[in-house]
């Protein structure tokens, strides 16, 4: 009786994990570890003039991040916040073209990034701007996704320093 049993229990997860497609099914459970960065293209600039900086999010293969204009009414959208020292200014913000796809997790087709993604940031230092050290705090709120499951929505923060000069 005892052998039965344990061959019933060994047949039964035997089928269970062999059904799955590519072997034993795993759960997602864990977002994607994306790494951001901001890169100014100058360490140096001059008062009066403007500075473009690059946030850079690479995302891991197999995810994805909803676009800043997600397609989808239901999809939490990708956005950022810049902090700067007073008197400098924050101007356009540039979010990159999306991707359109379509994933078995919605019936909607979403908007997203994948891969290395690239949202700009143009900075302004009016004229009258004491020289010195400065930082700007960019604050980066997403939603990263596999193909199956979407994960809890994300706040990461990350600055960059630079010369008034």
């Amino acid at each position: 009786m005892y052998r039965t049993f344990l061959l019933l229990i060994s047949v039964t997860l035997l089928l269970a994990f062999s059904i799955a497609p590519g072997g034993p099914a795993r759960a997602q459970t864990t977002p994607p570890k994306i790494n951001v960065k901001l890169v100014l293209a100058g360490q140096r600039v001059q008062r009066g003039r403007a500075v473009s900086a690059s946030l850079i999010l690479e995302i891991p293969s197999g995810y994805h991040v909803n676009a800043h204009d997600p397609v989808s009414r239901f999809a939490l959208p990708t956005k950022v916040e810049v902090e700067v020292p007073g008197g400098i200014k924050v101007g356009t913000i540039t979010y990159p073209k999306a991707t359109v796809r379509k994933f078995s997790f919605s019936g909607d087709r979403l908007g997203v990034y994948e891969n290395r993604t690239v949202i700009r940031i143009i900075i302004k230092v009016p004229p009258n701007q004491p020289r010195g050290n400065a930082e700007i705090k960019a604050r980066l709120n997403y939603q990263s996704c596999s193909d199956e499951v979407c994960f809890p929505p994300m706040k990461r923060e990350v600055t960059a320093s630079f010369t008034i000069s």
